[in-house]
């Protein structure tokens, strides 16, 4: 892990969760396209259950790691957070359900983003330009985003 630069501001606070584990990555809001300098990972999955994924299994993993990372970035809180997990879609009614008042309350967070890891695999890998992602891990997927004149 780099060394990372101090800063007095709010950050945003990127989660992706999946079968292979938990990964977290801060980045002050004062340099929104600045690679994130600090990350966070285990290689321990966040488990399912009748509810789809567990939300106390991934915020007991989540709260602790994200107050750590944001005090060794030294920003003041989060002013976002964006959590892509692995079938979100199916299993992700849990996670609407705790997800937006436990960060709030740990947090003061008050815009929160979840959604599929396909569409945040993307976003991380190519932004908003057009291509492919595939992510082939222990879900395969793949993702394409068309210009306004393609078809497939």
């Amino acid at each position: 892990m780099a060394e990372p630069s101090r800063t007095a501001g709010p950050a945003v606070l990127g989660v992706d969760s999946g079968g292979s584990g938990l990964r977290l990555a801060v980045a002050p809001v004062a340099a929104p396209h600045a690679r994130p300098e600090t990350l966070y990972a285990s290689d321990t999955p966040v488990r399912t259950g009748e509810r789809g994924i567990d939300a106390r299994h991934l915020l007991d993993q989540l709260l602790p790691a994200a107050e750590k990372l944001r005090q060794t970035v030294g920003v003041s809180g989060f002013a976002a957070v964006c959590v892509g997990a692995a079938g979100m879609a199916t299993l992700g009614q849990d996670l609407r359900a705790a997800l937006p008042r436990a960060l709030a309350d740990a947090f003061g967070v008050r815009d929160l983003a979840l959604a599929t890891d396909a569409v945040t695999g993307y976003a991380g890998a190519l932004g908003q330009r057009p291509g492919v992602v595939v992510a082939a891990g222990t879900g395969p997927v793949s993702y394409k985003h068309l210009r306004a004149h393609e078809t497939l």
